[in-house]
């Protein structure tokens, strides 16, 4: 191809607006990550508490006649914090239903009534507690919708380059 057709202002801005939108959506994911890092850091500093399981058990729930049937893992937890008896109720910083009851007692599993064991209970917020903490995977994924960033500036950054180059 000539150099004319390849630094035609379509073909600049074509590139240009290509790499900017490649590291646009990869810098959404970086954010997405980053932020869901940032929540499950948090919750590493929570204070570690006993706690006594009273009840753990999935339930079956259908919202209207027409929709599909959905699990809800459900574990019940007392624990005291700072002479304060309170229930628990998240396994999770962030439990949600499965359609899928296997995946539903799995969840359960690790917590039968009865079980003593231990909660993280936000001391600024002493009723949010959880019995399980988030991984902190997603700062280890971080890397690859980095590449799209960096391939996106440098896809936008090569265009700009060509372009004043052959001016």
């Amino acid at each position: 191809m000539s150099d004319k057709k390849t630094n035609s202002p379509f073909s600049v801005f074509g590139s240009i607006f290509f790499g900017s939108l490649v590291a646009f959506i990869g810098s959404i994911f970086v954010y997405g990550l980053l932020m869901a890092y940032g929540k499950a850091k948090e919750t590493r500093s929570w204070q570690v508490t006993p706690c006594l399981i009273v009840k753990s058990e999935v339930q079956e729930s259908k919202p209207t006649p027409n929709s599909p049937l959905y699990y809800v893992s459900l574990v019940e937890y007392v624990y005291n914090y700072k002479g304060t008896e309170r229930i628990g109720k998240s396994i999770k910083r962030v439990d949600g239903p499965s359609s899928d009851r296997k995946k539903a007692e799995k969840k359960i599993l690790p917590f039968p009534k009865g079980k003593r064991t231990q909660c993280w209970v936000n001391p600024k917020d002493p009723d949010r507690v959880i019995l399980k903490q988030s991984t902190l995977a997603p700062l280890y994924t971080i890397w690859f919708p980095g590449l799209f960033v960096v391939a996106g500036i440098g896809i936008a950054l090569n265009a700009i380059r060509r372009a004043t180059k052959n001016e």
